[in-house]
């Protein structure tokens, strides 16, 4: 790539996805990445990080959100259009990382997607596929493109977006009701769970914490039948739980009430 080609890339970058102009100090404010920032819990989780102090690196999939977030506050949201269910999110991330902050403190593995299968007779393996693409390869990808960064953090935080039906022990013992979640969705949530479990053994060492958190029945396009929590509400308690807690490699609820694997 040319120096000029480098520099349109630059100004493009500024243009529509957002960037700290050079010389201003990022030492000292927190930074955050979230998955799937464009709407629901994680456009609330964008708007309490902000509300914090944070500079917050917005990963979401339509460029309409992209060019929505940089008007918003385009000096403390950094905007970036990526399907993490692509194979180069890893690269993609990495680089965008590269040229825009220093470090990363929080790690917010949102991005969600729900399925439409019900019962053995109702899966269907390319959905799980789907399913399995967003919550756990796709939070895969992202740890590692933020991990060099994450590192570079004194007290850095992995948060896991997970829920209540990807426990095994609930469903095996029909806590969670059977009729109100899919096969696709459960199985991928445990998978997802099962990362953070991998991830907060092999981070311990480093003073990482790990965990995975269930954010409650919150009113989104694909919230449970009887959703009874708005999203900025789940927030905001999502972040005084990480805010808070002092283990890793565990599963709670935004309450802060400890979930069986």
């Amino acid at each position: 790539m040319t120096d000029q080609n480098m520099n349109d890339r630059k100004k493009k970058f500024r243009l529509i996805e957002g960037s700290k102009e050079a010389g201003e100090n990022l030492s000292e404010q927190p930074v955050a990445v979230v998955t799937g920032a464009g709407r629901g819990i994680g456009r609330a989780l964008l708007n309490q990080l902000l509300k914090r102090g944070y500079l917050v690196v917005a990963v979401v999939r339509s460029i309409n959100h992209v060019r929505e977030l940089f008007t918003i506050d385009p000096k403390n949201i950094l905007p970036l259009r990526l399907d993490i269910t692509e194979a180069s999110t890893e690269e993609v991330l990495k680089e965008f990382l590269e040229g825009q902050v220093e470090r990363v403190d929080l790690l917010i593995n949102n991005a969600g997607h729900g399925a439409t299968g019900f019962g053995i007779e109702g899966l269907d393996t390319k959905e799980l596929e789907k399913l399995f693409s967003v919550h756990c390869f796709g939070p895969i990808k992202v740890v590692k493109a933020c991990l060099p960064f994450l590192r570079k953090s004194p007290q850095a935080v992995i948060t896991n977006i997970s829920s209540r039906f990807g426990s095994v022990e609930w469903v095996a013992t029909g806590t969670v009701p059977n009729d109100q979640s899919t096969y696709s969705y459960r199985i991928a949530k445990a998978s997802l769970n099962m990362f953070t479990c991998c991830l907060a053994d092999e981070l311990a060492g480093e003073g990482m914490k790990v965990i995975s958190v269930d954010p409650g029945k919150v009113k989104t396009r694909f919230g449970p039948i009887d959703a009874d929590c708005e999203p900025e509400e789940s927030a905001e308690a999502i972040l005084n739980l990480i805010d808070t807690n002092k283990e890793t490699g565990i599963f709670k609820n935004a309450k802060g009430e400890k979930l069986p694997w």
